[in-house]
């Protein structure tokens, strides 16, 4: 009986311990995670998605992303996050916010883009990704930074401010230059959320490119082509889960669905919500700059209708032919008619052909400045006989929007330079490296012998065209410059000195360079008196 008792006790405490090692088993089997190479099997729980959709301007959206990223870092149940990006991208600081946030998610759970539109801002938040993939015709890429520079302020005599730059936040000669240093940032994070996936040169991705998403995966800018939920599915492998649900992290913190005007915005509706100055990494496909047109001011001059009659009209030594559509302002020819004016010499404007035409009996120097109206041959005519007589003529162009007409463009200048064998060339000029400030600010270094190049050893251009190539081009920006419309490197001249027969012909392919403050750069206050002492001392030969 005891033996029997014994057998029957030792067979229940077998049984209860094989029960037991069964239960730790199935436990071990369900609840543990074995390290296999950093993927986590048999776990379930929520892949969190963040739609970033839109045009990033606003700040109210932005702390949403950020609240949703905040939720994903604390919600124990989501294992791994999908960014939806269908963006072109918004305000610098906006997105540098985003941007960071992410980062930290990034630390803790793994993190995928989903792109079918990443431009500018919107790829700048896909680089945070771990992985990114993209539709084959997605929109990648757009690196880049827009500007809207601080402009100039007339002060008041009833509000004060206690410095020059209180009001403008930034010095206009310097806000370039912040540019630079924003699209090197761009670049950065770039460059560590892409690493050795990268196949693109850094100074090539700058150019701010748009790729198609097969054509970016072949640079490295994304890793594989396919759906959002490719990289659902991607996620979930990644974060190890053998079930899971989607849940939309932003209609979660947002309580409700947040629903976005996806139209790329204008420079005025992004100037409304954030105030120049200001730092954007934004796609505009529009022409942003041709949309200041109708407010740029130009010269106004009152004439007396009455007094344009036969007998000639004196406007002074110099005379500046404000009289087709010329947009200058009072600001533009500052500089230059201040020195002249030290000098003795008067400049005078006049918005009426007739009176400019015969005030050239009386002058030494026609200025003609950004025109945006065709001159006749008629007025040729009279240009020309002003400079047979041993008279000067001083062209200025410029390849920006405050001086073109989007219709025209530099056709009006044109119809004049040609007569004296002058062309401005179609686009503006830029170079990747070797630039002062940012891309479109040429150095000049190389110089002909002529009075107009006399001690200079730099001069910089803002926005500048440039001269066809003719026999007396009297200095070149430098070499690896680039025009936007050909995309060719080339030695592009931007200042001509003709002085054939009895003809001084003096063409400059950049206005911006002697305004203030940009006149103070390098040499540019030399080139402006080489020519003010030109003018000055000019006798008809």
């Amino acid at each position: 009986m005891r033996m029997e008792k014994i057998t029957k006790n030792r067979a229940a405490v077998a049984l209860a311990v094989f029960s037991l090692l069964m239960i730790v088993s199935l436990a071990t089997i369900y609840f543990w995670e074995p390290d296999s190479g950093g993927v986590v099997v048999g776990k379930k729980g929520t892949i969190g998605v963040i739609e970033i959709q839109g045009a990033i301007e606003d700040s109210e959206y932005a702390n949403i992303l950020s609240q949703a990223v905040h939720e994903a870092s604390t919600d124990t149940n989501v294992k791994a996050v999908i960014l939806r990006i269908d963006s072109p991208g918004g305000s610098a600081y906006l997105v540098e916010q985003v941007y960071m946030d992410i980062l930290e998610l990034k630390a803790s759970k793994p993190v995928v883009c989903s792109a079918s539109m990443a431009l500018s801002g919107g790829y700048y938040l896909a680089v945070s990704a771990d992985t990114i993939f993209a539709l084959p015709s997605a929109m990648i890429g757009n690196v880049g930074v827009i500007g809207v520079g601080p402009g100039f302020i007339i002060p008041s005599e009833t509000t004060y401010e206690t410095g020059p730059q209180k009001i403008t936040g930034f010095s206009p000669a310097l806000f370039p230059f912040n540019l630079s240093r924003a699209l090197d940032s761009f670049a950065s994070a770039v460059e560590n959320g892409r690493g050795n996936r990268l196949k693109i040169k850094m100074s090539d991705l700058k150019r701010g490119s748009v790729f198609m998403g097969s054509e970016a995966l072949t640079m490295g800018l994304v890793d594989e082509l396919g759906s959002n939920q490719a990289a659902i599915n991607f996620a979930a492998e990644a974060a190890g889960l053998e079930s899971y649900k989607v849940e939309s992290l932003v209609a979660k913190v947002a309580n409700e669905t947040v629903t976005l005007n996806l139209q790329y915005p204008n420079l005025s509706e992004i100037n409304e919500v954030n105030p120049p100055p200001s730092l954007h990494y934004l796609y505009m496909p529009n022409d942003i700059y041709m949309q200041s047109e109708e407010d740029v001011p130009e010269i106004t001059v009152n004439e007396n209708e009455d007094n344009v009659t036969e007998t000639p009209k004196r406007l002074g030594q110099v005379v500046v032919d404000a009289s087709h559509g010329n947009r200058v302002s009072p600001w533009v020819l500052d500089s230059l008619t201040s020195e002249l004016a030290k000098r003795g010499v008067y400049v005078g404007y006049s918005t009426d052909w007739d009176v400019v035409k015969n005030s050239l009996e009386f002058a030494n120097c026609l200025v003609i400045c950004a025109p945006t109206e065709y001159y006749s041959y008629e007025e040729y005519q009279a240009i020309k006989n002003f400079t047979d007589s041993g008279k000067m003529l001083i062209l200025f162009s410029d390849a920006s929007s405050e001086f073109l007409s989007s219709k025209t463009i530099q056709g009006p200048i044109n119809s004049l330079a040609n007569h004296w064998g002058l062309h401005f060339g179609k686009g503006y000029l830029y170079t990747m490296e070797n630039y002062y400030g940012f891309y479109r600010d040429i150095p000049i270094i190389q110089f002909e012998n002529t009075f107009l190049t006399e001690n200079l050893n730099k001069v910089v251009f803002f926005t500048s065209g440039y001269l066809s190539v003719t026999d007396c081009d009297a200095a070149y920006a430098i070499w690896g410059t680039e025009n936007s419309v050909s995309e060719k490197v080339d030695l592009y001249p931007m200042i001509s000195v003709l002085e054939k027969g009895n003809d001084t012909v003096v063409a400059f392919a950049d206005i911006t360079w002697m305004m203030e403050p940009w006149v103070e750069t390098a040499d540019n206050y030399q080139l402006l008196m080489n020519l003010v002492n030109k003018v000055a001392s000019f006798s008809p030969k």
